[in-house]
């Protein structure tokens, strides 16, 4: 799935802004997961390609930011369903604690990170 940002809102205040360092209007982004609870719809996009880093930090961003430019699913993303939220992504990035132990610079989900967001990538 491919989106391309319409507008910035604020992940701190919810408001709408001009700039983010995180993201930019006009580009278009490959969705690495969708999360949805009775109130809002999120988008893991990963870093921003032009900026450099050493591990990439996808963040979670308001889907009204977006129009989708392509609604091709890739095959790794399963259906996930706990606590009344449904998530679109692959399994493994569903268990329990994945994006702490991600952002926790634990090795084994800094590795299967990278693994499936290839593959997300590649069929993006």
């Amino acid at each position: 799935m491919i989106v391309r940002c319409v507008q910035i809102i604020s992940p701190t205040s919810g408001e709408v802004v001009n700039d983010h360092p995180g993201i930019r209007v006009g580009v278009e982004y490959p969705v690495l997961e969708v999360i949805t609870t009775a109130s809002r719809v999120l988008l893991r996009i990963p870093e921003r390609p032009d900026v450099l880093v050493e591990r990439d930090s996808p963040g979670l961003w308001d889907a009204a930011m977006f129009t989708v430019v392509s609604g091709r699913m890739p095959d790794c993303w399963v259906a996930g369903l706990e606590d009344g939220q449904v998530t679109l992504a692959p399994k493994e990035w569903q268990r329990s604690d994945f994006w702490e132990d991600y952002f926790d610079d634990e090795p084994s989900a800094g590795a299967e990170y990278e693994r499936l967001r290839a593959k997300v990538l590649s069929q993006a």
